[in-house]
């Protein structure tokens, strides 16, 4: 709540700013200061143009706060503790180190403690990355800024520097070219003010800003377009300007934005986990719930039909430990590691080692436009006479009218169009003739929307060239080029021209000159009457060399892709036509009001186009095609961008991304080549494979030996195996499972993101734990007529051999097998076959040796051997076929997701 005496003050959008209180409690219903005179804005905020006095000053900061525009809190330790060990595995694998300390198996107890270990560090060493982050984020902010402070009420105003956190609502600043916007700001002067909001909206150009009495009739088209308001987060390119304090901190467009917030509200989602994470986690859950269910199950059943054991405790504890696959965070963060450190040397650091899963189940990419797609700085397409015909004079004399400009100021501030004309007309061999005196440069009048320049003609006279929007110029045109007059056909027949062009998306600038009798005293508004029209300028923002072909690779491997963008509609449609897009629609950030997020989700699936987007209204976007459960990429450059990057499943910043994007990002490109991004993705699907096939086997082995374990309880007059024994083959098997962390032989990332889904895991692992058991139930059924009965001396311990055998050889067939079974599809490398190789041997070789006889192991029988060898030919014949009907299954479930996978208009 407000502190007494304060009211809110709202901005477009709705957002509200406090306004201290210093009088009478009779205050007026708060009104939008968009819509308000200057004085009206002024006497909202309880200001006067001279500025605040230093006692009103020090107040306000009490009431309203430093403008800090992003707070900095730093979580205690106990929350770092709490984030960093609160997973439900974590705490599984740290509830087995106490139990296993308190059984006396302290190895099994130390290695589980180093793994819970690992993976809380891991998780600190996130947080401190997101605290960089946002540090070099409120490092945008501007350090000082120009205000007008009085000592006392009847004393004179005095300009001076300020630290930014200490300005008010109320404060008087002064702008100048290069000064970065400290606050959201009501214009009361202005003259020549150009501002870079691309920080906000993703506009590549400039826009002219003035101090309008009064705002203009016409409602904004968005939230940024009111030419009397300057926001925080944007910078002066040119001119210069005197206004007033609207909103500070948190209360600023740039503020609300960028707000930091927790993990799971930053990056919305069902419990905040990435498409990868929830797979991992439902995947684990499950095996928990077997384990919990399962064992003591078995424990019950075995205590019901033989009665209790002092050895069914020790059991119970080694059973929980070999059905956990506790070097599952090991596994993982390796795999994922390994990836990181290939893209890393190929010039693309990763920041976040789940990015690199998450770009392999990436399937939707949204697409910033300028300075991603775009190189972000505008260039000359061409020049056209009023008759559409290639031309060089009014490139010529918009070259001239830079030129004037670069002389006439700091060259460092000379606006971006300007400089773009000047170089073309340099370029074109145009400009070799020296520049006539320059008699007045005309700076951009937001309201005229020209500018121009008087120079020096023939004689004493003057020559007055103007250039400007087409509409803005021609309504001060007579006559075209070569004499002709501009009569109504005309006009409408230069209409359709300037209609064309822009639907091409380009953006024309036109070009009129006039000479005008020698006078004395300065340009005048009615000088611009009965101009001549030369012709057009056509201007582009160039698309990024690498663009088209990066953007022809994703779409081949499955990868649909939007475009979010906060320029002009018609602009971003053509340059996503001109990359070989083919968008279904476009939707305007305004439009997106109206729209639940399904009807969002369904057209940027479809490949719409977003245009005119605020940085709100992008993340918006993403977060409704997460919540319809897409893997959502966003790549981006600026600070406009930030939002999305953080929204969603995996930040990608090109390599000419600001600071605070690069911080925010998963992935950074280290080059503006954009087909780096198909090899990412081609690594992050391997990745995301290696991982899939990890808990592919995992899943099958462990629910085999569930149901193996709980099929034993029932059939066994005794355990199924000892509790040394089960811990030395769950430590065998979880050796051989490290070969997955090096990387494998890709096939090629495919045509369709690689998805941990837990349909096809919990199918596969039903399907091949089945398998798995009824493979072990038919040793059981073999060693019960090789012991006759079971009733043979040393039946147990040749039981327990024999399926300790058969276990750990079944399993080393398994781990080749499949690891194949992936998408994409990988080929085991040389460190999967060779430990396949050795857990087989070990099988074999370990219970006939001095060791094996210490563990309880016995020396089987030929017969014994006879049928050990029938039961894994059996097995090897089952995994055959069930890796052929997996493969038909998969394809045929891939053919049957394709269509809407990716969509044709993507």
């Amino acid at each position: 709540m407000p502190e007494r005496g304060a009211r809110l003050l709202p901005l477009p959008g709705g957002r509200a700013v406090r306004a201290p209180a210093a009088g009478p409690a009779t205050e007026p219903d708060p009104v939008d200061p968009a819509r308000l005179s200057r004085l009206e804005a002024l006497r909202a905020v309880r200001a006067t143009p001279r500025g605040l006095t230093e006692s009103e000053a020090e107040a306000r900061i009490a009431e309203c706060g430093e403008n800090i525009v992003l707070p900095l809190p730093e979580p205690g330790p106990l929350r770092r503790l709490r984030t960093a060990f609160g997973d439900p595995f974590t705490a599984l694998l740290a509830g087995l180190t106490v139990i296993c300390a308190l059984s006396g198996s302290w190895g099994s107890a130390a290695i589980i403690a180093i793994l819970v270990l690992g993976a809380g560090l891991l998780r600190l060493r996130g947080e401190r990355r997101s605290a960089a982050a946002l540090r070099a984020l409120r490092a945008l902010a501007p350090s000082t800024a120009t205000v007008l402070r009085r000592a006392g009420q009847s004393d004179l105003p005095i300009a001076r520097e300020v630290p930014a956190e200490q300005l008010v609502p109320g404060d008087v600043v002064r702008l100048a070219g290069g000064d970065a916007v400290p606050a959201d700001l009501r214009l009361l002067r202005a003259e020549g003010l150009t501002v870079d909001q691309s920080a906000l909206t993703g506009e590549s150009t400039p826009v002219s800003r003035a101090a309008l009495d009064l705002p203009p009739t016409a409602p904004p088209s968005g939230p940024f377009d009111e030419p009397q308001l300057c926001f925080a987060g944007s910078t002066v390119i040119t001119g210069g300007a005197t206004a007033v304090v609207l909103a500070t901190g948190a209360a600023t467009r740039f503020g609300a934005a960028h707000a930091p917030g927790p993990l799971s509200a930053v990056v919305p989602g069902p419990g905040g986990r990435s498409v990868v994470e929830r797979g991992v986690r439902r995947a684990v859950l499950t095996l928990i719930v077997f384990m919990l269910a399962v064992v003591p199950l078995t424990i019950g059943t075995d205590a019901l039909l033989h009665g209790w054991s002092s050895a069914l405790l020790p059991f119970a504890v080694a059973a929980a430990v070999g059905l956990t696959p506790e070097l599952l965070p090991l596994v993982v963060s390796t795999v994922l590691a390994s990836g990181g450190h290939r893209l890393a040397k190929a010039g693309m650091p990763v920041r976040a080692l789940p990015a690199v899963s998450e770009l392999g189940a990436l399937d939707l990419l949204c697409l910033d436009k300028t300075g991603t797609l775009t190189t972000g700085e505008l260039v000359v397409a061409g020049a056209l006479d009023p008759f559409g015909r290639p031309a060089q004079e009014p490139l010529r004399w918009a070259g001239l009218v830079g030129e004037a400009g670069l002389l006439d100021d700091d060259p460092g501030l000379l606006d971006p169009l300007d400089e773009a004309l000047l170089t073309a007309a340099d370029a074109a061999g145009l400009l070799t003739d020296p520049l006539p005196t320059v008699v007045e440069v005309i700076p951009f009048d937001p309201v005229r929307r020209r500018s121009g320049a008087v120079l020096r003609g023939p004689g004493s006279g003057r020559v007055l060239v103007v250039k400007g929007a087409p509409e803005a110029v021609l309504e001060r045109c007579d006559t075209l080029a070569g004499g002709a007059a501009l009569d109504r056909a005309a006009r409408a027949a230069l209409a359709r021209l300037v209609e064309e062009r822009t639907g091409q998306g380009l953006r024309l600038i036109a070009v009129a000159r006039a000479e005008r009798e020698p006078r004395l005293g300065p340009h005048r508004a009615q000088d611009e009457e009965g101009l001549t029209l030369l012709g057009f300028v056509e201007l582009l923002d160039e698309p990024e060399d690498s663009a088209e072909a990066a953007l022809a690779v994703l779409r081949r491997s499955g990868i649909a892709l939007t475009v979010l963008t906060g320029d002009h509609p018609r602009t971003a449609l053509r340059l996503a036509q001109r990359l070989g897009l083919t968008p279904g629609r476009v939707l305007l950030g305004a439009e997106l009001a109206a729209l639940d997020p399904g009807s969002i989700a369904a057209a940027g699936a479809a490949g719409a186009v977003f245009a005119r987007c605020t940085p709100e209204q992008k993340a918006q976007v993403v977060r409704a095609l997460r919540a319809a459960g897409q893997c959502v990429g966003f790549l981006g450059d600026g600070v406009n961008d930030v939002s999305a990057l953080r929204a969603a499943d995996v930040g990608i910043a090109t390599a000419g991304a600001v600071g605070a994007a690069r911080e925010w990002a998963d992935l950074l490109l280290g080059e503006r080549d954009l087909t780096r991004l198909g090899r990412a993705v081609a690594v992050g699907r391997e990745a995301t494979a290696r991982v899939g096939a990890y808990l592919r086997i995992a899943l099958s082995c462990n629910l085999g030996n569930v149901l193996s374990m709980l099929a034993g309880g029932v059939l066994l007059p005794f355990l199924p195996m000892q509790p040394a024994q089960v811990l030395l083959q769950n430590l065998c098997f979880d050796a051989a499972q490290l070969s997955f962390a090096v990387s494998g032989r890709s096939a090629g990332p495919g045509g369709r993101p690689a998805r941990l889904r837990w349909g096809a895991l919990a199918g596969f692992a039903v399907g091949f734990g089945l398998l798995n058991s009824f493979s072990d139930i038919a040793m059981f059924e073999a060693m019960r007529q090789v012991t006759h009965g079971f009733t043979a001396p040393n039946s147990a311990a040749m039981f327990h051999t024999a399926w300790f055998t058969e276990n750990l050889v079944t399993q080393a067939m398994a781990l080749p097998v499949l690891y194949r079974l992936s998408r994409p599809r990988l080929r085991p490398p040389r460190p999967v076959w060779w430990a396949a190789g050795l857990l087989a041997l070990v099988g074999l070789l370990l219970p006939p040796s001095a060791l094996g006889e210490r563990l309880g192991f016995e020396e089987l029988p030929p017969a014994a051997y006879g049928s050990l060898a029938l039961v894994v030919a059996g097995y090897a014949a089952l995994l055959g076929v069930g890796r052929w009907l997996w493969w038909r299954f998969s394809e045929r479930a891939e053919r049957r997701a394709a269509p809407a996978a990716v969509p044709a208009r993507a």
